[in-house]
Protein backbone atom coordinates (compact mmCIF):
# COMPACT_ATOMS: atom_id res chain seq x y z
CA UNK A 1 0.00 0.00 0.00
CA UNK A 2 1.36 3.42 -0.96
CA UNK A 3 1.85 6.17 1.62
CA UNK A 4 -0.98 8.09 -0.08
CA UNK A 5 -3.35 5.15 0.36
CA UNK A 6 -2.21 4.74 3.96
CA UNK A 7 -2.93 8.40 4.71
CA UNK A 8 -6.40 8.06 3.15
CA UNK A 9 -7.23 5.03 5.30
CA UNK A 10 -5.71 6.54 8.45
CA UNK A 11 -7.69 9.80 8.32
CA UNK A 12 -11.00 8.44 6.99
CA UNK A 13 -12.53 7.78 10.44
CA UNK A 14 -11.30 11.13 11.82
CA UNK A 15 -12.75 13.02 8.87
CA UNK A 16 -16.07 11.24 9.32
CA UNK A 17 -16.05 12.05 13.05
CA UNK A 18 -15.47 15.75 12.28
CA UNK A 19 -18.00 15.89 9.41
CA UNK A 20 -15.24 16.63 6.89
CA UNK A 21 -14.21 15.16 3.55
CA UNK A 22 -10.87 14.62 1.83
CA UNK A 23 -10.22 16.84 -1.19
CA UNK A 24 -6.66 15.94 -2.14
CA UNK A 25 -3.30 14.69 -0.93
CA UNK A 26 -0.03 15.90 -2.42
CA UNK A 27 3.14 13.97 -1.68
CA UNK A 28 6.66 15.14 -2.32
CA UNK A 29 8.80 12.07 -1.55
CA UNK A 30 12.04 13.89 -2.41
CA UNK A 31 11.65 16.06 0.70
CA UNK A 32 9.23 13.82 2.67
CA UNK A 33 6.44 16.39 2.53
CA UNK A 34 2.77 15.47 2.89
CA UNK A 35 0.03 18.00 2.13
CA UNK A 36 -3.54 17.01 3.00
CA UNK A 37 -6.47 19.15 1.88
CA UNK A 38 -9.80 18.76 3.68
CA UNK A 39 -13.15 20.55 3.67
CA UNK A 40 -16.69 20.29 5.01
CA UNK A 41 -20.08 21.40 3.75
CA UNK A 42 -20.03 24.26 6.30
CA UNK A 43 -16.44 25.25 5.53
CA UNK A 44 -13.29 24.07 7.24
CA UNK A 45 -11.96 25.47 10.50
CA UNK A 46 -8.42 25.78 11.77
CA UNK A 47 -9.43 23.58 14.70
CA UNK A 48 -10.53 20.76 12.37
CA UNK A 49 -7.25 21.00 10.45
CA UNK A 50 -5.30 20.85 13.71
CA UNK A 51 -7.25 17.79 14.94
CA UNK A 52 -6.68 15.92 11.68
CA UNK A 53 -3.01 16.94 11.64
CA UNK A 54 -2.38 15.75 15.20
CA UNK A 55 -4.27 12.52 14.61
CA UNK A 56 -2.41 11.79 11.36
CA UNK A 57 0.97 12.72 12.84
CA UNK A 58 0.47 10.31 15.76
CA UNK A 59 -0.38 7.49 13.35
CA UNK A 60 2.49 8.22 10.96
CA UNK A 61 4.93 8.24 13.86
CA UNK A 62 3.86 4.67 14.69
CA UNK A 63 4.25 3.41 11.11
CA UNK A 64 7.80 2.38 10.16
CA UNK A 65 7.05 2.64 6.42
CA UNK A 66 6.99 6.45 6.73
CA UNK A 67 10.31 8.30 7.03
CA UNK A 68 11.40 9.42 10.50
CA UNK A 69 11.71 13.05 9.38
CA UNK A 70 8.81 14.51 7.40
CA UNK A 71 6.73 17.65 6.95
CA UNK A 72 2.93 17.50 7.28
CA UNK A 73 0.46 20.24 6.34
CA UNK A 74 -3.31 19.86 6.73
CA UNK A 75 -5.36 22.74 5.33
CA UNK A 76 -8.38 23.80 3.32
CA UNK A 77 -8.15 23.35 -0.45
CA UNK A 78 -8.22 27.12 -0.95
CA UNK A 79 -10.90 29.09 -2.74
CA UNK A 80 -8.78 29.72 -5.82
CA UNK A 81 -8.14 26.04 -6.59
CA UNK A 82 -10.29 23.95 -8.96
CA UNK A 83 -12.80 21.49 -7.52
CA UNK A 84 -11.42 17.98 -7.15
CA UNK A 85 -14.24 15.95 -5.56
CA UNK A 86 -18.04 15.67 -5.88
CA UNK A 87 -18.56 17.12 -2.41
CA UNK A 88 -17.05 20.43 -3.55
CA UNK A 89 -19.63 20.67 -6.33
CA UNK A 90 -22.45 19.85 -3.87
CA UNK A 91 -21.16 22.44 -1.41
CA UNK A 92 -21.25 25.15 -4.08
CA UNK A 93 -24.75 24.62 -5.51
CA UNK A 94 -26.33 28.05 -5.87
CA UNK A 95 -22.98 29.83 -5.99
CA UNK A 96 -21.27 31.45 -8.98
CA UNK A 97 -18.59 29.30 -10.59
CA UNK A 98 -16.25 29.53 -13.54
CA UNK A 99 -16.08 26.48 -15.76
CA UNK A 100 -13.20 26.02 -18.20
CA UNK A 101 -13.89 23.51 -20.93
CA UNK A 102 -11.22 21.28 -22.47
CA UNK A 103 -11.59 23.44 -25.61
CA UNK A 104 -10.46 26.50 -23.60
CA UNK A 105 -13.91 28.14 -23.58
CA UNK A 106 -14.83 29.72 -20.22
CA UNK A 107 -18.38 29.88 -18.87
CA UNK A 108 -19.51 31.65 -15.73
CA UNK A 109 -22.81 31.05 -14.00
CA UNK A 110 -24.70 29.85 -10.97
CA UNK A 111 -24.09 26.17 -10.30
CA UNK A 112 -27.48 24.44 -10.40
CA UNK A 113 -26.34 20.81 -10.21
CA UNK A 114 -23.50 18.40 -10.86
CA UNK A 115 -24.22 14.68 -10.74
CA UNK A 116 -20.83 13.32 -11.78
CA UNK A 117 -21.81 13.20 -15.46
CA UNK A 118 -23.56 16.50 -16.19
CA UNK A 119 -22.94 19.97 -14.76
CA UNK A 120 -25.78 22.50 -15.05
CA UNK A 121 -25.30 26.27 -14.90
CA UNK A 122 -27.62 29.25 -14.95
CA UNK A 123 -25.79 31.73 -17.17
CA UNK A 124 -26.61 35.46 -17.05
CA UNK A 125 -25.94 37.13 -20.39
CA UNK A 126 -25.39 40.91 -20.16
CA UNK A 127 -28.11 42.96 -21.87
CA UNK A 128 -27.35 44.71 -25.18
CA UNK A 129 -28.42 48.05 -23.74
CA UNK A 130 -28.02 49.61 -20.32
CA UNK A 131 -31.17 49.45 -18.20
CA UNK A 132 -32.35 46.18 -19.78
CA UNK A 133 -32.48 42.96 -17.78
CA UNK A 134 -29.85 40.32 -18.45
CA UNK A 135 -30.94 37.26 -20.38
CA UNK A 136 -30.84 34.04 -18.35
CA UNK A 137 -29.97 30.76 -20.04
CA UNK A 138 -29.49 27.25 -18.72
CA UNK A 139 -26.32 25.53 -19.87
CA UNK A 140 -25.31 21.89 -19.52
CA UNK A 141 -21.84 20.44 -19.84
CA UNK A 142 -20.61 16.88 -19.72
CA UNK A 143 -18.12 16.49 -16.88
CA UNK A 144 -15.74 14.77 -19.33
CA UNK A 145 -15.62 18.03 -21.35
CA UNK A 146 -14.68 20.15 -18.32
CA UNK A 147 -11.04 20.96 -17.64
CA UNK A 148 -11.71 22.78 -14.35
CA UNK A 149 -14.42 24.33 -12.19
CA UNK A 150 -13.67 27.02 -9.61
CA UNK A 151 -15.80 29.07 -7.27
CA UNK A 152 -15.96 32.63 -8.57
CA UNK A 153 -14.90 35.09 -5.92
CA UNK A 154 -16.43 38.54 -6.18
CA UNK A 155 -15.99 41.51 -3.90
Amino acid sequence: MSNRDKIVSIIAPKLEELGCFLVDIKLNPAINKYEVFIDSMEGITIEACMKVSRFLEAQIDLDDSFPEQYSLDVSSPGMENPFKVAEQYAKNIGKTVEVVLNSGVKKEGILKSADGEILKLEVHIPPPKKGMKPKIEDAEFEMADIKSTKKKISF
